[in-house]
């Protein structure tokens, strides 16, 4: 399927992956149009990996809808997931001809593709595009590093905590009721835990009545302000 960049979702995905004033930018109109001739938008069943690590790295993505997990190998063979990732986030473009980790979908996901050596020679021709882009990743990948030092300063129990936080923040919407695309296990190798803990420390939270459990998916969390409280103790 071609790219219509003018379908609202389209829009919002580039919006987030280049800032909400991306098409103030000098040249945005004409990126937009090597944009729909050069990609195209495909859909990614649901845990599908659009990439894994090692493969050749000839293409690059955009979400536009789902959710992607982004993992990768350790020495030893066991896997550590290091991102959950949505809207608007470029993701495969690196200086590499392989992909230095694995991507895969969680949900029935909508993307934009491009291939790698075209988006850059697009970014050549728009410097501020790119420029802009660059600074969103820095952005970003910031995030991911203040996470990880958040997290290795918390108590097991205290890492989940955060994590359904943010996860409220990023997938509620404002709402405290939310759903989870992703495993226990999942999580647990996102947390850097085994499964049993992070399924002990779900029926902690549960038991202090900090949050309630429909399912392993469905997710409300009861009181905020204690949870919160609950990752600084």
């Amino acid at each position: 399927m071609t790219l219509d960049t003018s379908k609202v979702s389209i829009k919002t995905s580039l919006a987030s992956c280049f800032g909400t004033n991306f098409q103030d930018l000098k040249g945005s109109q004409d990126f937009l149009e090597e944009l729909a001739s050069l990609a195209q938008e495909i859909t990614v069943d649901e845990n599908t990996y659009i990439f894994k690590e090692d493969e050749q790295s000839n293409f690059v993505y955009i979400p536009i809808s789902g959710v992607i997990m982004l993992e990768r190998s350790t020495a030893r063979g066991s896997r550590h997931v290091f991102a959950f990732l949505f809207t608007g986030n470029l993701i495969g473009l690196s200086e590499f001809s392989f992909y230095t980790f694995s991507a895969k979908s969680l949900s029935n996901s909508t993307m934009v593709k491009i291939n790698k050596s075209l988006i850059k020679n697009v970014f050549e021709r728009h410097p501020q595009i790119a420029k802009r882009f660059h600074e969103y990743t820095n952005i970003v990948l910031n995030y991911i590093l203040d996470q990880l030092f958040i997290m290795g300063q918390k108590t097991a129990h205290q890492r989940l905590a955060l994590f359904l936080l943010d996860m409220a923040k990023r997938i509620g919407h404002g709402t405290q009721k939310f759903f989870l695309p992703m495993s226990r296990q999942d999580i647990a190798d996102y947390l850097g835990m085994s499964l049993e803990t992070t399924s002990r420390g779900f029926t902690s939270l549960k038991n202090k009545e900090l949050i309630s459990i429909e399912s392993n998916y469905s997710i409300t969390i009861l009181d905020p302000k204690s949870l919160t409280e609950y990752t600084d103790n």
